[in-house]
């Protein structure tokens, strides 16, 4: 992109499409001059449509927006047959004057640059022009060519070609006279100082600017709009549409993490400025985060996720994406100089995963690393669950590559987040903690089982859809994973008061119908969402004063298998029947092994269940009830979708209407 400098308005769209493409393609050693005046001896002044000082020569450049087909010889021209003013002439003859006001300036010993004149024909914006040279040599051009005739030897006229020195260039700039003052006025706005410019595209432009009001300075990014130079005035105002709509958002945004300042916009009748100051840092696409400590990699994504949240709540989204739009700085900061709010929050979040997640990994963290994965695949936008994960992680400076093994004792610390204070109980392959949640300070249960590795997929998939649901009657699910370098499992769950109800002392009249009422409701949930327990005993039924929970889904697999299906259950039956089925099975013959006495459930095989349940009144029981539970039993019931399950065991509450 060449240093360009404008000494006036372009006259029409053909000079202005033109300066464009000559400020875009031109080298960054080239200067541009356009719409300058060249001052002769009579004291009059001849305006040149662009003046270019490049590597081989200086070049007179008049530009011509003709468009058709164009016959230029030595002398004469004609567009369509039509006679038209040769240009070259006019351009010539200026470069001459300007080689002689050069030669005044030039001290003993250096030569003066090649000057020369040069035609441009634009057509419409590159298109619809043919041209016909009637001499080969002859300087006019088209925009196919126009941008290597100024660049290489072989577009220069002199009979001897020498490289323009720096020296030359600068003899230039003083024969055209005030070039400095008028490069500041172009590249001052307000207090704005433009440096250098980043992007350009007819209308549009993005520089990066100082802010200097006094004694100290500040960097910025100016977003300019020019009306004029778009190609219609619907394009323009759709322009400024969005720069306004941006500044708004901005303001909105204003006090939010991650969010940049932006000052009021400037408009001063010839374009309309946002100035946004530069963001601290270095953008993530250029970001070594391999020399950065886990600890530092932390706090970016720790950094991030709370400006995420913040924008959000706000009620607006990023959209803007893209790495180079992401700032990170020496202290962790993240910035985003692109905030669209063009997508839903689910689509803004995975798109922050995806940005995120390469650092993520290189945490060695696989609690952090697998939120991003999921959320990549969509499957989880649970920003305060990450957030609150950053914060444990970094608090109690846990980040070594490979965690320590974790004795299961009390005062040992589960996942950063469940300090164990009290044993509860224990069996062959489970133990049951009263735990301490070190963030919140709220007590929570934390079980933790052993050899259950062989189930892990089916075990986190329902575990990770537990935590994001809640019924009173089923257990709430805080946290779920597996004890670094062991196969041990730890749920921790919100801390409920009971006995598994094999082991409840005193039962009052009505207690375990209200208790299997809203195990049934549970169930329900849970199975309109494919949700299973597939364990369902007495132990892992909980039961209080007030009502009873179902716990431990999908772990006891084992016991469910065996204990069931070798006593409770016909094996072949169980193997074959639905999973909706197995879990109210399961629970119908739980409450009745806990209700009945020993003599009467013999070995707990499904004869004995069933003796067990046909022991009951009938009448006592209710008929509808006792024959549902019957044929459940038997496994003659077909559960499917929709179903009520209080209906179907005749236990809903009639209807007051």
């Amino acid at each position: 992109m060449a240093r360009m400098i404008s000494f006036g308005t372009p006259v029409n769209d053909a000079e202005r499409w033109a300066f464009s493409l000559l400020a875009d393609e031109l080298p960054e050693d080239y200067i541009l001059l356009t719409n300058v005046e060249i001052p002769t001896k009579t004291g009059q002044a001849m305006e040149v449509d662009a003046l270019v000082i490049g590597e081989w020569g200086v070049y007179v450049v008049d530009v011509k927006g003709y468009i058709g087909r164009l016959d230029a010889g030595l002398h004469a021209w004609s567009l369509d047959g039509r006679e038209v003013d040769n240009s070259l002439a006019k351009a010539n003859y200026v470069a001459r004057v300007l080689a002689g006001n050069v030669k005044h300036k030039i001290p003993v010993g250096v030569y003066a640059p090649w000057c020369q004149g040069m035609v441009f024909v634009t057509g419409r914006k590159g298109e619809e022009i043919e041209l016909e040279k009637q001499q080969g040599s002859l300087s006019i051009y088209t925009p196919k060519q126009i941008v290597e005739a100024l660049t290489t030897e072989w577009g220069l006229t002199a009979p001897k070609k020498h490289q323009v020195t720096d020296t030359q260039k600068e003899l230039v700039l003083e024969t055209i006279g005030q070039v400095a003052i008028v490069e500041k006025r172009n590249n001052q706005i307000q207090d704005f100082t433009k440096l250098r410019c980043l992007f350009i595209q007819s209308g549009l432009e993005v520089w990066q600017a100082e802010y200097n009001p006094g004694e100290w300075t500040a960097p910025w990014l100016l977003k300019v709009l020019i009306p004029t130079q778009f190609t219609d005035s619907e394009q323009s105002e759709f322009h400024e549409a969005q720069l306004r709509s941006e500044f708004q958002r901005l303001q909105s945004l204003s006090g939010c993490c991650g969010v940049p300042y932006c000052a009021p916009l400037i408009q001063d009748g010839e374009q309309l400025v946002l100035p946004i100051r530069m963001p601290r840092g270095v953008p993530l696409n250029v970001l070594d985060s391999k020399q950065m400590t886990t600890y530092q990699l932390l706090e970016v994504l720790r950094r991030s996720v709370t400006g995420l949240q913040q924008i959000h709540r706000r009620g607006f989204t990023v959209g803007g994406w893209t790495s180079n739009c992401i700032f990170v700085s020496d202290l962790g900061d993240v910035e985003f100089i692109d905030i669209k709010d063009n997508v839903s929050n689910s689509e803004d979040i995975k798109s922050y995963a995806e940005g995120f997640l390469a650092i993520a990994e290189q945490t060695n963290q696989p609690r952090i690393y697998q939120w991003y994965r999921e959320a990549v695949a969509g499957t989880t936008t649970d920003l305060d669950a990450l957030r609150s994960d950053l914060s444990a992680i970094i608090d109690h400076g846990v980040c070594d590559a490979v965690p320590e093994k974790i004795e299961v004792s009390a005062g040992a610390i589960i996942d950063h987040h469940f300090k164990l204070e009290q044993f509860i109980a224990a069996k062959e392959t489970s133990q049951f903690w009263r735990a301490t949640h070190l963030q919140g300070q709220y007590q929570c249960g934390v079980s933790i089982y052993s050899k259950v590795e062989a189930n892990w997929p089916m075990l986190s998939s329902i575990y990770r859809t537990l935590a994001k649901v809640y019924h009173p009657n089923i257990e709430k699910v805080l946290a779920f994973g597996q004890l670094p370098q062991s196969e041990k499992l730890f749920i921790a769950r919100a801390w409920e008061y009971g006995e598994s109800i094999d082991e409840v002392k005193n039962i009052r009249l009505g207690q375990p119908l209200m208790w299997f009422k809203q195990l049934l409701t549970g169930l329900q949930y849970m199975h309109q969402m494919d949700i299973y327990h597939g364990a369902i005993c007495p132990k892992n039924i909980i039961c209080n004063e007030n009502k009873a929970i179902l716990v431990n889904f999908g772990i006891g697999l084992d016991i469910a298998a065996s204990h069931y299906a070798c006593q409770y259950a016909d094996p072949t039956l169980w193997e074959v029947e639905g999973e909706a089925e197995r879990d109210l099975y399961g629970l119908v013959a739980s409450f009745i092994d806990a209700m009945a006495p020993e003599s009467l459930k013999g070995d707990l095989c499904q004869a004995g269940i069933i003796n067990a349940l046909e022991a009951f009144d009938r009448e006592w029981f209710g008929e509808a009830l006792y024959d549902v539970c019957h044929k459940v039993l038997n496994f003659d019931l077909s559960i499917h979708a929709g179903m009520n399950y209080l209906e179907m065991f005749d236990l809903a509450e009639p209807s007051t209407d």
